[in-house]
């Protein structure tokens, strides 16, 4: 199996800690590794690191190396422009056509670079698994059974087994409402959509070919016209361009923790809290205060009195926030654009 870790992404859904120069996928949130460097750890025991490529861009190419120098073998693939999901998922296909001897029956594993899994070697048996029906000119998705009704996730509706491991895909739902997100909680057929797949190759351009044709055109091209006419695809999703239209898409429900870490919210709930439900990175004094969740940079945090709070402290700026309100993060970057001011 082939692996293919998207690494191209920006983003400020954890600002201050994230921003577009240095986004979630870089950081280490009170671990000691990054994530994206637990997302790489994760296959190289059982992997060789010649067949795993990580596809970024530019602007990353630097923080990807140095992130992951320490591995040896990896190939780092540098988007020639920002194209999204699909077009980055193509050209990896192509890269390791070209550059790695893959072919068209192997399959393939495109995972982001900045979701946490645990445990492992449960992930990792479910790829032994669901080998067999790679073989079946079947595109695999993973379901997360969901823990919480989360507006901030799409859902995958399953339907009828398709196998031991995998059902066929009744429903794609985009992120609901929070009265809808509280009825998937209650039904044991849907599931959060991780935006993992695994498929063979010959599968994925067969699909293309049926569903996004233009984009079909890159395994036509040689290695030197693919990057020179790349900015030339459509900025599309692999969700909303294939995965969501094809019909040859079985979910498998995966049975392991599982988060995208996209809100400050989901950093709480995936760390380890002490016994005051409280989770703390860096030199924080806390008094009287529980579940919260405090992450310092260099000054000290002293907090008093607090109950369900989020405070976030670097170097340029101070978030506090209360719990359950992270999502909005994204009102403070518009206005923060708005003003013009950078931190």
């Amino acid at each position: 199996m082939k692996i293919v870790i998207l690494a191209g992404g920006g983003g400020t859904r954890l600002w201050p800690l994230s921003k577009q120069e240095y986004p979630k996928q870089f950081l280490k949130l009170g671990k000691e590794n990054s994530l994206i460097q637990q997302t790489v750890q994760r296959f190289v025991s059982e992997f060789n690191s010649n067949e795993i490529v990580i596809a970024t861009n530019l602007k990353y190419e630097a923080l990807v190396a140095n992130q992951l120098k320490s591995i040896s073998g990896i190939h780092i693939l540098v988007e020639p422009a920002r194209r999204n999901t699909a077009p980055a998922i193509a050209l990896s296909i192509r890269y390791l056509e070209e550059f790695t001897n893959a072919k068209l029956d192997d399959s393939v594993l495109v995972i982001p670079s900045d979701h946490l899994i645990e445990p492992n070697s449960l992930f990792l048996d479910y790829l032994k698994k669901i080998r067999n029906t790679v073989t079946k000119d079947k595109i695999i998705t993973f379901g997360i059974r969901p823990t919480k009704p989360d507006t901030g996730f799409g859902y995958i509706k399953i339907g009828r087994a398709f196998d031991d491991f995998t059902y066929h895909v009744d429903q794609f739902v985009e992120k609901p409402n929070l009265s809808r997100a509280q009825q998937f909680i209650t039904n044991p057929k849907y599931y959060w959509n991780s935006g993992m797949f695994v498929f063979s190759i010959q599968t994925f351009w067969d699909s293309i070919e049926k569903h996004i044709p233009e984009m079909a055109e890159l395994k036509r091209w040689s290695w030197a016209d693919c990057l020179a006419k790349f900015d030339s695809l459509q900025d599309l999703s692999i969700d909303y361009g294939l995965i969501e239209k094809a019909n040859n898409i079985v979910a498998c429900p995966l049975p392991i923790t599982w988060s995208d870490v996209g809100t400050w919210d989901n950093v709480y709930e995936v760390m380890e809290k002490d016994m005051n439900g409280n989770v703390k990175v860096g030199n924080v004094l806390d008094f009287e205060t529980q579940n919260c969740f405090i992450m310092g940079e260099k000054r000290t945090i002293a907090t008093l009195g607090l109950d369900d709070v989020i405070i976030v402290e670097t170097e340029g700026a101070i978030l506090i926030a209360k719990r359950g309100q992270s999502q909005k993060v994204r009102e403070i970057i518009k206005e923060l654009e708005s003003r013009k001011v950078t931190v």
